[in-house]
């Protein structure tokens, strides 16, 4: 993603200080543009039109080829990504889908999506996961390509905003016991397992209000305006172990109180991960201090009965629930449909949008075999390899590596947009550095 290009005023401008955080102007519709979208990337349960994915950030990032135009190497890079994926992915799902042609899978226990076929083995889900991937990637793109400082600022404002919305559905909710989101208008989720919701039939129109046991009856795990607790940790958490590693205490505990009104064992396993590493890269003796912590956590465990009640609701009880029994064997019969012996299945999956499994890993390994699982493990980890000592390098390494845990261990969302900013701010991270030593060295020269 590097060029050796002079970068842009927006991109200089970011280049050399880290830590201001104002808005460099790049033209009138430019400089409305990214603050919205980056504002509007939480949001998730909120529809601008009656189709599902029409969230307002992901409206936002198709008008991208007009919201940008102008002549401008950014703009038509932008372009050259939007028709790059379209065909790579049609080539891709080619190959995914001769894979048929071999020999049909076994898909028994397989969680399959809807068999609404258009064409031969295409299904309708190829197409529609595959639009909600080119959103997510193509939001990627467009950060990276326009980064100036400023969005991290506005990417943060919006992430506090959902906690604020969150927190005061959770009071709302604890004083009135009925839902007090007025803004969600999306379809999420089952009615049987859902306690409550202002939707009919089979759905809950944007509430999944799951009650939480943590704190007693008559309470609800915080979900804000994303749909269910585990994704608002996925949306939240990268941002509480950024704040983490940059010391803004503030906005980390904010964010961190949030998710634990959440009782996520997603957050839990992301701010486990990010923060370890931080404390790790601080000083290496923490690895000790850290196995410490555990063999005392499992002491206490054993011992302390209000531990153990708290514990089992924020993780083990789903491990001996269908969040843990059937995720193992989900796990299981996803990842290995890929090594019944077919050359093809095993490199390019059953194609994309095809199954869905309870975790990011096998549900890689199942649609986009263990090709896409390597490209999409690149996507994400490559700026951990890339980045070089920076001001926020730890907290930016720290962030992608909670994200690629909690994705490939407990959820397999990769449509919501804040996670994949951080991506964004990782590569526009080695860029700028790339661009930094070039300078100095074109300067070493003369």
């Amino acid at each position: 993603m590097a060029s050796s290009v002079s970068p842009s005023p927006a991109v200089k401008a970011g280049s050399g200080d880290q830590t201001s955080y104002g808005l460099v102007r790049d033209g009138s519709l430019r400089d409305f543009y990214f603050p919205l979208i980056l504002l509007l990337a939480p949001i998730q349960s909120v529809l601008l039109l009656p189709v599902q994915g029409t969230t307002p950030a992901a409206i936002l990032t198709l008008l991208a080829p007009v919201m940008l135009l102008g002549n401008d190497p950014r703009y038509f890079r932008v372009l050259a990504f939007f028709v790059g994926f379209v065909l790579l992915y049609a080539v891709f799902l080619t190959f995914s889908l001769s894979g048929y042609i071999i020999d049909r899978p076994e898909m028994n226990g397989l969680i399959v999506i809807r068999e609404i076929y258009i064409f031969g083995h295409l299904k309708q889900t190829h197409i529609t996961q595959g639009f909600y991937l080119m959103i997510a990637l193509s939001f990627t793109y467009i950060v990276y390509q326009y980064f100036q400082e400023s969005f991290v600022k506005f990417a943060f404002y919006g992430i506090i905003a959902l906690a604020f919305y969150g927190i005061y559905e959770f009071i709302f909710y604890a004083a009135f016991q009925t839902n007090g989101d007025f803004l969600s208008n999306r379809n999420f989720g089952d009615l049987d397992t859902a306690s409550a919701g202002a939707g009919t039939g089979d759905f809950a129109t944007g509430s999944i209000l799951q009650s939480s046991n943590l704190f007693g009856s008559g309470f609800m795990r915080l979900k804000s305006l994303v749909g269910e607790p585990s994704m608002y940790a996925l949306t939240v958490t990268p941002f509480a172990i950024y704040a983490y590693g940059r010391r803004w205490w503030l906005l980390f505990g904010l964010l961190s109180f949030s998710l634990v009104l959440s009782t996520s064992s997603t957050a839990i396993i992301g701010l486990g991960v990010g923060i370890s590493y931080l404390l790790i890269r601080q000083r290496q003796e923490f690895v000790l201090y850290i196995g410490a912590f555990l063999f005392v956590s499992v002491l206490l465990y054993s011992t302390v009965d209000p531990l153990r009640s708290a514990a089992d609701t924020l993780m083990f009880e789903k491990l001996s629930s269908i969040s843990g029994t059937e995720r193992l064997t989900t796990f299981f019969n996803h990842a290995v449909v890929v090594v019944d012996g077919n050359p093809i299945r095993a490199l390019f999956g059953l194609g994309f949008g095809s199954v869905r499994s309870t975790d990011m890993a096998s549900n890689l390994l199942a649609n986009v075999g263990i090709l896409g699982f390597l490209l999409y493990s690149i996507a994400i980890l490559a700026p951990c390899l890339l980045l070089a000592p920076g001001p926020d390098r730890d907290a930016i390494i720290a962030t992608l590596l909670a994200i690629y845990f909690m994705e490939m261990l407990t959820v397999s969302e990769y449509a919501y947009l804040p996670p994949w900013f951080m991506v964004a701010l990782g590569f526009a991270r080695v860029r700028q550095q790339r661009i930094m030593a070039y300078d100095n060295h074109s300067r070493n020269r003369q």
